[in-house]
């Protein structure tokens, strides 16, 4: 009985040696069996996708003050392949999938939900009306003036291509700014398997940073 314990230990013991690599890294390059299980993972479109990009999201509540910095995103190649796959209609094929994931390379990419709030409107006062009266309009890119950083232990990266987009909501006064989402791609090949940070620092002073283990995530 001890003998067959023992051999039944060794054989998990090597069948854990053997997966442990794999498991404690995010995938990069990806293989084309991933591309295409990411391709039907997001085809989906149901509770098992949701389920799998909620790993890579975090959500913030709403502060006392400020812009309200509503969500942070952090996909990895494999999830970025997912979210793709997702967001197209009927009729994208998993051959598509294939050559943007080519196309675009092993890339990582953060995205931000800003959102304007009472006490950071659309419409405010001038910060010197002694010489400037009347109201002012935010403007669209008013993410601009948010600094958004990755970083590792030993880094903090520089993005190889960043944009943002605004976004509107209804209002008494019409279609009125509302917030933004702020994007940031890069090069994945830089960024270690290993505890990531993004950190978002808004213009009256918030840092609001999100944690995310790349070793644990796909």
């Amino acid at each position: 009985m001890e003998r067959v314990t023992a051999r039944l230990f060794a054989g998990f013991l090597t069948a854990a040696l053997s997966v442990g690599p794999a498991a404690l890294a995010y995938e990069m390059p990806l293989t084309e069996r991933s591309v295409r299980e990411a391709y039907f993972l997001g085809q989906r479109h149901d509770e098992a996708t949701e389920k799998f990009l909620a790993s890579y999201i975090q959500h913030f509540p709403l502060p006392k003050k400020g812009p309200h910095v509503a969500a942070i995103e952090l996909l990895t190649p494999y999830a970025l392949a997912v979210k793709n796959s997702q967001r197209k209609a009927m009729g994208y094929s998993s051959q598509q999938a294939e050559k943007e994931y080519h196309d675009r390379g092993d890339t990582i990419e953060v995205r931000v939900l800003l959102q304007l709030t009472p006490t950071y409107p659309y419409m405010f006062a001038p910060p010197n009306p002694a010489k400037q009266k009347g109201m002012e309009l935010r403007q669209d890119d008013f993410w601009k003036d948010f600094t958004i950083r990755l970083r590792q232990e030993s880094a903090t990266f520089s993005p190889i291509q960043m944009g943002g987009e605004p976004q509107y909501s209804a209002s008494d006064d019409g279609s009125v700014l509302s917030g933004a989402e702020v994007w940031l791609e890069y090069d994945a090949s830089e960024v270690e398997s290993s505890a990531t940070e993004v950190e978002v620092l808004t213009p009256d002073g918030q840092d609001v940073v999100a944690a995310f283990d790349l070793a644990k995530l796909r």
